[in-house]
């Protein structure tokens, strides 16, 4: 059986930073995409004239492209131009879906990727959240057994081009190619099975929504508490590496070695992918191509979704809790970690999580001085302690910014920014709302 190849480029100076460049850096990132595409068969071998093509950017939300978080502009525009000067396509469209509650076509502008995008030669962007959305039943599904609503364009696209970013993810380990099908998905399904079984379910989404070109943009990784750490020491400057293959288990398999994880062992993903026929997650099995692995391997800092420990205002009673009830609440908790000023006046966080916790009877909840957060539908018997934030898994304190805020406040904003879809109808109980 011949072996996928996997490219790896790389430069040891890329001019500029990635929200202030010039002709000279995209030049640079554009003979680096040639060089990778071209080793594993070249744009001709899945773009046909005419062909309507969609390339996944990762806009996130609205940051800068300075952070770390969102694609690097001088990727988009070098390979924009790279797709213009080797195809000839019908139309030329990138796209992408933004964080939970987050505004997709803010995050375009902010990111810089729609000005690198149309710069570079596309056709237009286009927010997912505002396309028709299609059912579609994953086959063999693992834990995605409800029909799945997915962008029209994307489904009818005749060549998908995933530009993934080179990230460690608190949940997942990392986020890389499979993983953005989690922006494939309306934001309620993106809810869904977003716990320990968001693994299966990104191998549920390989089987409906497979790119024929993988592509990660390492230039400016990200560690530690991705895939949006606010955390400056998460941030690898100058990295400058771009892996390219047509098989996303690969490409994703010689990402996450590159990133210093031992992929097959500790990226489940990958080894379900690989066990149900999607990919190639064995390095053995991979044709490596370009710059060898050994000489831009690096040890990532790992993501932690825990609640222990972190400030000596913060008490946890923590049950079962799940994983995607752990990594939203750490999420929200990181930002005040990162920005301790955040904090000043607030002289309590409690925080009740997963099923069957041992909870005193009295919790001091008295705003703005002290809070006192119910995580999940796990813990509703709970509820009456505090502010309740339902949902499985509750997104909690993600985007959920609280210093200074009232109950009503805190929860009127949870419900402006909980994700709603085609398929919302039963997510939560309307005695929640």
């Amino acid at each position: 059986m011949e072996k996928p190849k996997v490219y790896v480029a790389h430069r040891d100076v890329i001019p500029g930073t990635p929200g202030d460049y010039g002709e000279d850096a995209v030049r640079v990132v554009y003979d680096m995409l040639k060089e990778a595409i071209d080793a594993v068969g070249g744009l001709r071998s899945f773009i046909r004239d005419g062909a309507k093509v969609v390339v996944r950017a990762n806009v996130c939300w609205a940051a800068k492209p300075e952070t770390g978080i969102p694609s690097d502009p001088r990727v988009v525009e070098a390979l924009m131009r790279l797709i213009r000067d080797e195809t000839n396509p019908r139309e030329l469209i990138v796209a992408d879906r933004s964080s939970i509650g987050a505004d997709t076509a803010e995050a375009f502008e902010v990111t810089g990727v729609k000005r690198a995008a149309l710069r570079g030669g596309a056709d237009r962007v286009l927010p997912l959240e505002q396309d028709e959305r299609i059912p579609v039943q994953v086959p063999h599904a693992r834990v995605l057994d409800k029909p799945v609503y997915l962008s029209k364009t994307m489904l009818e696209a005749d060549t998908l081009i995933y530009l993934a970013k080179m990230k460690v993810h608190k949940l997942t380990n990392i986020t890389l190619t499979m993983k953005m099908n989690q922006g494939s998905l309306d934001w309620y399904d993106a809810i869904r099975n977003h716990r320990a079984d968001m693994h299966q379910k990104m191998v549920d989404m390989l089987k409906v929504m497979r790119p024929q070109l993988a592509l990660i943009d390492g230039l400016w990784p990200m560690q530690g508490q991705g895939p949006g750490s606010p955390f400056p020491e998460d941030l690898i400057k100058d990295f400058n590496v771009i892996i390219a293959g047509k098989d996303p288990v690969a490409v994703d398999t010689v990402g996450a070695t590159i990133m210093g994880f031992d992929a097959k062992h500790e990226i489940a993903m990958l080894r379900e992918a690989e066990i149900e026929g999607l990919g190639v997650a064995t390095l053995e099995n991979i044709e490596v191509l370009g710059t060898p692995i050994e000489k831009v391997k690096r040890h990532f800092r790992r993501g932690n979704i825990h609640l222990i420990g972190l400030d000596p205002r913060i008490e946890v009673y923590m049950g079962g809790a799940c994983d995607g009830c752990l990594h939203f609440t750490r999420t929200g908790l990181d930002t005040y970690l990162a920005n301790p000023k955040l904090l000043e006046g607030v002289e309590k966080i409690t925080i009740i999580i997963g099923s069957n916790a041992a909870v005193p009877e009295h919790l001091e909840h008295n705003p703005p001085k002290s809070y006192v957060f119910v995580v999940g539908d796990c813990t509703s018997a709970h509820k009456d302690k505090g502010i309740f934030f339902p949902g499985c898994a509750s997104t909690s304190l993600h985007r959920t910014f609280f210093p200074g805020k009232t109950d009503e406040e805190i929860l009127n904003n949870y419900w402006r920014v909980q994700p709603k879809g085609p398929s919302f109808e039963g997510f939560l109980h309307a005695e929640n709302r």
